[in-house]
């Protein structure tokens, strides 16, 4: 644990490191927020009139717009495939807290401030959400930090764009009095303390004279993380659960543990990242605890944010404009001036036009009440007098380089803190093609607040699901917000059995890592009105008797949202589910499934389907039916045209025999012949 002497120092590092870029920043929300006449300029000039054109207003509106318009998705991802579950519940409990007004609140300040001035943040932080039956459950909710830039100080060696790598982190918070006593008592418990001195006064602009009647005590919520020594247990049921817990979180879980007959299977010594947070004011630590989760719960934003020769450096749209903008209200300031106190041109008039009647002329402008004015025509000489003024006195002129000068300045303001609205943006004659270019164009220009907003808010994610993991330790109910939008009730650390039959806890995130992923992209509801517009288009190009065409029509109704429209939406969920188009979301849409196949019977397209294919596989085998008769026809017909040969090849061995046969009997006759004729 710290001690107050060791916050301080650590505190007086980490305010003296970018204290210069601090104080520019400071004097940038001045300059935006409050006031762009009273600084450094103030006593320079000497003009009468000293107006504000603001331009910057303009700019910063399109910009933060942009932000709110595509808000981060964040998603988690398990690192282990066989917490999938958790991952799903971590996504819907994340999306629900989301968009909560606390965190809604925490976002705007936070995306306001970075383009104002370069630098915001926000804090997360664990609280106890009571309900009317008397049940409590930890809750995580976000809170805003008010002028970052001044009141939130950070490790001096973190580099990081998130701060993810920071040791420490100093967040300054104002009370009056009578808060500040509040504060003690219900940290300490002590009654009636007495006002402790600052811990340290935030930074401020260095050109702007506060006056402040209200005395301000500020309290310091000091970020310590440090590597810390734990003992995990790994603790199994009689149904073969298995629940793993930290050593010094056993004595609070030892009854329910107990009763669910769980015992000790396995230890393991590790390491991990404790956070403490210490509140301290300038002369005592009111609290010191750990916080659940292994990160610091800051989440810093910027906006343009660069490193030079080793100091970090962040700006807004201000500081750029600042010059040009002063230099247009001068101009303008200085326009003023000359109208309102120049004279006006005057009438001219001889002495003998007027002699005697001088004070007819005298009052000018609404204070002239004189009915008629009179002149003479004829002087004492009788010669004829002029007839009216015989001239005009000179109007102020303008300065020709005033003029030229102030569309310069005009277009230098636009140049660095216009997001790039071109003119012509609300041309009726632009095509949808070119609106659509437009908007692209327009979201570049602030593309690089949105770039570095997706940075905190990853780390925000971090931080989240590591607070989750600790404070969702127990089975409990809860609700979450599906993708759609949707919430819904579900239990944490439920027991349930899988098909095997062994019991498996779903929704757990305990000791679980999740990789955190953040995506810009519009919001569902601006998701869902494309979908709408696209699927329009589609319908009107689709046959009324294609299939496709009473999809797209259910699907439209599924899409629509309106009074009284619930049923039917939930009317063409069903449908498409039932017709196959989309999968069933839980137990009753698979009933639906179920009795809908047993009450219609089979498909008549299915059925139609499955005789086309039973007579295509006819077809088929009758075809190869007779390929195999004409393959044996032909083996038939080879092998009559083969018994035919050996037949023939027969009879002519029986031929060729007998003509052997008739030729030895000649012979021998002829023998026995010659031998009786001739005797040998």
């Amino acid at each position: 644990m710290l001690e107050l002497d060791e916050l301080k120092s650590l505190h007086d590092k980490a305010y003296n490191h970018g204290q210069v870029t601090r104080e520019q920043a400071s004097d940038d929300l001045i300059f935006y927020w409050v006031t762009q006449w009273d600084d450094t300029l103030l006593n320079s000039s000497t003009l009468q009139y000293r107006g504000e054109f603001n331009m910057l207003r303009k700019a910063g509106r399109q910009v933060m717009a942009d932000l709110r318009a595509n808000p981060i998705q964040v998603n988690f991802d398990p690192q282990d495939p066989e917490r999938e579950d958790g991952a799903d519940f971590l996504d819907g409990k994340y999306r629900a807290d989301d968009r909560k007004n606390s965190s809604i609140e925490a976002y705007d300040y936070a995306n306001q401030d970075s383009v104002v001035c370069g630098f915001g943040a926000w804090e997360l932080y664990t609280d106890y959400e009571r309900k009317k039956d008397g049940s409590q459950h930890q809750v995580i909710k976000r809170r805003f930090i008010p002028e970052a830039c001044n009141t939130s100080f950070c490790d001096p060696n973190a580099k990081r764009i998130d701060k993810s790598d920071a040791m420490y982190w100093s967040v300054l918070t104002a009370y009056s009095e009578d808060g500040y006593k509040e504060l003690v008592t219900e940290l300490t418990g002590e009654e009636d303390p007495q006002v402790d001195p600052s811990f340290k006064n935030p930074e401020q602009s260095y050109v702007f004279p506060w006056f402040s009647e209200d005395k301000k005590v500020y309290v310091t919520s000091f970020y310590h993380k440090e590597l810390v020594k734990d003992r995990l247990l790994t603790l199994t049921d009689l149904f073969g659960s298995t629940l793993t817990i930290r050593e010094k979180d056993l004595g609070d879980r030892m009854d329910e543990l107990l009763d669910q007959a769980y015992s000790i299977t396995d230890e393991k010594d590790i390491e991990r990242w404790q956070v403490t947070k210490y509140i301290a004011s300038g002369e005592h630590i009111l609290s010191a605890e750990p916080i659940a989760g292994e990160y610091i719960p800051v989440v810093p934003v910027y906006g343009e944010r660069s490193f030079v020769e080793g100091e970090e450096y962040f700006s807004g749209i201000t500081r750029l404009a600042k010059d040009p903008q002063r230099l247009r209200n001068f101009q303008m300031s200085y326009l003023a001036d000359i109208v309102s106190r120049s004279p006006r041109p005057k009438p001219i008039y001889t002495q003998e036009q007027i002699a005697g009647v001088e004070w007819m002329y005298q009052e000018q402008g609404p204070d002239n009440n004189v009915p008629y004015l009179l002149q003479h025509r004829k002087t004492e000489g009788g010669e004829d007098l002029p007839l009216g003024p015989v001239g005009m006195s000179p109007e102020q002129t303008v300065p020709q380089a005033l003029m030229v000068s102030m569309e310069l300045t005009s277009n230098a303001v636009e140049d660095v803190a216009n997001p790039g609205i071109p003119q012509n943006i609300a041309d009726p004659d632009l095509s949808g093609k070119a609106v659509v270019a437009l908007q692209n164009q327009i979201n570049k220009q602030s593309y690089i607040y949105q770039h570095n907003m997706k940075f905190a808010k990853r780390y925000d994610g971090m931080v989240y699901a590591s607070m989750a993991s600790v404070i969702y330790d127990a089975p409990r109910q809860t609700q979450i917000e599906l993708p759609n939008g949707q919430r819904q009730m579900v239990s944490v650390m439920d027991s349930v059995m899988d098909k095997d039959g062994s019991i498996k806890v779903i929704n757990d995130i305990t000791n679980a890592e999740f990789e955190v992923f953040a995506d810009i992209g519009p919001s569902y509801d601006t998701q869902k009105q494309e979908t709408q517009e696209m699927l329009m288009t589609q319908l009107q190009s689709t046959p009324p008797n294609d299939p496709m065409f009473k999809i797209i029509q259910l699907k439209l109704f599924q899409l629509t949202d309106g009074v009284q429209f619930d049923d039917i939406r939930d009317y063409a969920r069903k449908q498409l589910i039932v017709m196959g188009v989309q999968e069933p979301e839980n137990e009753e849409d698979e009933a639906l499934v179920a009795q809908s196949q047993q009450s219609q019977g089979p498909d008549p397209m299915v059925i139609a389907a499955m005789a086309e294919m039973k007579k295509a596989e006819a077809d088929q085998m009758d075809a190869q039916t007779k390929m195999a008769g004409a393959q044996t026809d032909q083996f038939n017909a080879e092998t009559k045209r083969m018994d035919t040969m050996i037949k023939a090849q027969e009879a002519g061995a029986k031929i060729t025999n007998l003509n052997a046969d008739t030729r030895k009997k000649a012979t021998e006759s002829a023998m026995s012949l010659r031998k009786a004729i001739y005797g040998n």
